[in-house]
């Protein structure tokens, strides 16, 4: 069985602090994008997960986002199978677009269905609290202000069908690195949240702010230059997803969204044009 497992970007991110619990506290709007991984599912008769992709750097072992989830599930509900999961992988590895934990989601409710398993809502989202924190976020795929650590939802206004360029210049960011340098947060989103659903996007794009690109930036030079250039050619907002280093732009113009995309696509590893769902 063959799904589309979705990208999500952050609109906008404040961390605010760390918790007792390892996780932090953060501050964040996120939506998904039309980019997406395709993934091929089938039970097989044995109780063994089998990952692979077209990917040479997709983690095929235990360190992978859906075999984490699946052990999770088992604490939960007894599965006497396993999974064959071929990942086609367009989604960037560790760049901020959360194609990992995407991954998992669609995976826990692929075989949820597929087994007929029944798990509540507060069942899968314990699941995916185990497993990650932008996990339990695939669940939803609208325009979502998130609390704590990315895991308490506030529905917002559509933010669908913005023209988007995503950059990445090939790099990873370790999000722990990130996280561990990161200073004083900005006090959260509130002003933000609601010129998105005012559909005030001309105070959203005035607005908008990672509090991990500082880090970041300083982590991989590209960020910034990458984030100049989308503004020079016109995107209405450029900003860094998640802890980076993939950066995009929001452009309100079509005709400056395909020009940026027809400069920069062959100067970086990976440039996208897409569209928010």
């Amino acid at each position: 069985m063959k799904i589309n497992s979705y990208a999500k970007i952050n609109l906008s991110l404040d961390v605010l602090g760390l918790r007792e619990d390892g996780y932090h506290n953060i501050d964040t709007i996120m939506n998904l994008i039309e980019l997406h991984d395709v993934m091929d599912i089938n039970r097989n008769d044995s109780s063994e997960l089998k990952l692979s992709s077209n990917n040479a750097n997709f983690p095929a072992d235990k360190s992978n986002l859906i075999y984490k989830i699946f052990e999770n599930l088992k604490k939960f509900r007894n599965i006497n199978c396993g999974y064959d999961v071929f990942v086609d992988k367009q989604i960037p590895i560790s760049a901020g677009l959360a194609g990992g934990s995407s991954n998992a989601c669609e995976f826990l409710m692929y075989v949820n269905d597929d087994l007929d398993l029944k798990l509540t809502n507060t069942e899968i989202k314990e699941i995916c609290r185990l497993t990650g924190a932008d996990t339990y976020y695939f669940t939803n795929k609208k325009c979502i202000r998130a609390t704590g650590i990315g895991n308490e939802f506030v529905r917002l206004s559509d933010f669908s069908n913005k023209n988007i360029i995503i950059v990445n210049n090939g790099m990873s960011i370790s999000s722990k690195e990130v996280y561990d340098d990161l200073k004083d947060s900005n006090g959260g989103l509130g002003k933000i949240t609601v010129a998105i659903d005012n559909r005030d996007y001309e105070t959203f794009y005035k607005s908008a702010f990672n509090t991990m690109e500082s880090v970041s930036e300083s982590l991989v030079t590209d960020i910034s230059d990458i984030k100049e250039k989308l503004s020079n050619f016109g995107a209405d907002l450029s900003l860094m997803s998640g802890s980076g280093p993939t950066v995009f732009g929001i452009f309100e113009n079509t005709e400056d969204y395909e020009n940026c995309y027809d400069e920069l696509k062959d100067k970086y590893k990976y440039v996208f044009k897409t569209k928010t769902l």
